[in-house]
């Protein structure tokens, strides 16, 4: 049943709609950069070598934009990934990346400084110019196309374990290039690739949009539902489609993710891409849980590692001149911490935290764990592709709902 809160919040949102504040018409005109697309991100794959003699490789990626329409269009792509259990890294091998967008059927390049490419390694990151005068539609599928142009016998590629929406995005290794084609990308020279995000796609919207950076463990990352356009978590899911439409974002998750590998100290690159989002999910607490220690031991710790992150996050101003808003979730049950007095009773105190606001940190509570039942999935740990998709629809869709206007503060600012 939805509560007369969250029925209020849809009515001020429609009425948001209504008055042209969400969407269009809005008195206050953006001027800054921001997420205006959703399926980017860090990658999260393996290194794939894709063979011998391979002079280029090739790919396109299938995006969604936002409900608002925008202009002075961006790439940022990096060589930063995320490794095991989400330890922060980026490769030292040198990359010559290419890019072009496609929408409606019409190619457009991406220039660097008024080059066709730009050559990254380690921690330097690719931002592209704006891409002429070319305006992104609303609600619109479109396409970032890429070229890697050192030869791949030297070079690996960073893959990227999430896969997107769309079909014949492709990979191609050998042959003419086809960076400014448009449709079908020819997969000749290997059989398959990996996917290839940009870590973001950004433009200025016409009238204000909020954007979302999700940071998250195997649950946030997609862990037991469907790895594609329609499924991803039960996150994405939730982000692609309120009242009709996306709401732009990036995934920086990993399985086995943890509070202390995503902290601002051991995790500061990807913290750079936050300024370009208004609000910060944050879905990371179930492979925190301290290993001993009190229950009001491991809380602390708990407490300790959110708090890095919504704090740093607080700091950050986003693309409206406000600070970054920040959204509590749940650590979800396990089998085995409802077994274990120490570890359920932990985790009841940390959601109960969480429920208060956590110190005041918090913009918003999801209650996830409310739907989350005992045994939990196939192997004790991980939510079913049913349960995504209840999570999605029932909690995170009307929780997030009123922060479609990026102006919104619940306890006021």
């Amino acid at each position: 049943m939805v509560s007369a809160r969250i029925k209020r919040n849809q009515r001020r949102v429609a009425s948001y709609i209504g008055a042209g504040i969400i969407g269009g018409g809005s008195p206050f005109v953006p001027t800054q950069p921001q997420l205006v697309a959703n399926f980017t991100g860090i990658p999260n794959g393996t290194f794939v070598q894709m063979g011998t003699g391979n002079v280029r490789a090739m790919g396109r990626s299938q995006h969604r934009s936002g409900r608002v329409r925008a202009k002075n269009l961006q790439f940022l792509d990096s060589l930063i990934y995320l490794s095991t259990n989400g330890v922060e890294a980026a490769s030292a091998t040198l990359n010559t990346l290419k890019r072009a967008i496609e929408i409606g059927g019409v190619t457009t390049p991406a220039l660097y400084a008024g080059l066709n490419s730009i050559g990254i390694s380690g921690s330097a990151q690719a931002l592209s110019d704006i891409i002429g005068s070319l305006e992104l539609p609303p609600d619109t599928d479109f396409f970032a196309r890429w070229e890697k142009t050192l030869p791949l016998d030297t070079n690996s590629l960073i893959a990227h374990a999430l896969v997107g929406p769309g079909t014949g995005q492709g990979f191609r290794t050998t042959g003419a290039s086809q960076l400014l084609s448009t449709g079908l990308m020819n997969s000749s020279g290997t059989g398959a690739g990996p996917q290839f995000w940009p870590n973001g796609i950004f433009g200025v919207p016409f009238s204000p949009m909020s954007a979302v950076a999700i940071i998250a463990d195997s649950l946030g990352n997609y862990r037991e539902d469907d790895n594609n356009g329609a499924g991803g978590g039960a996150w994405a899911r939730a982000l692609n489609d309120i009242l009709g439409s996306v709401v732009p974002w990036m995934k920086q998750s990993q399985n086995g993710h943890t509070f202390g590998n995503a902290s601002f100290a051991n995790a500061p690159l990807q913290k750079t891409h936050w300024q370009y989002v208004t609000d910060i999910f944050i879905e990371l607490s179930t492979n925190s849980m301290p290993t001993s220690g009190t229950v009001a031991e491991r809380l602390l710790a708990l407490q300790n590692g959110w708090l890095n992150l919504a704090n740093g996050a607080r700091a950050i101003i986003g693309p409206y001149g406000k600070r970054l808003r920040v959204h509590f979730f749940d650590m979800l049950k396990r089998d085995s911490y409802e077994l274990d007095a120490t570890q359920r009773d932990t985790r009841l105190a940390y959601n109960a935290w969480g429920a208060a606001f956590a110190d005041g940190k918090a913009d918003a509570y999801y209650n996830t764990d409310s739907v989350v039942t005992i045994p939990v999935g196939s192997d004790g740990i991980h939510i079913a592709k049913a349960v995504h998709i209840q999570i999605a629809a029932d909690v995170i869709v009307p929780g997030y709902t009123p922060f479609l206007d990026p102006f919104y503060f619940p306890r006021g600012e």
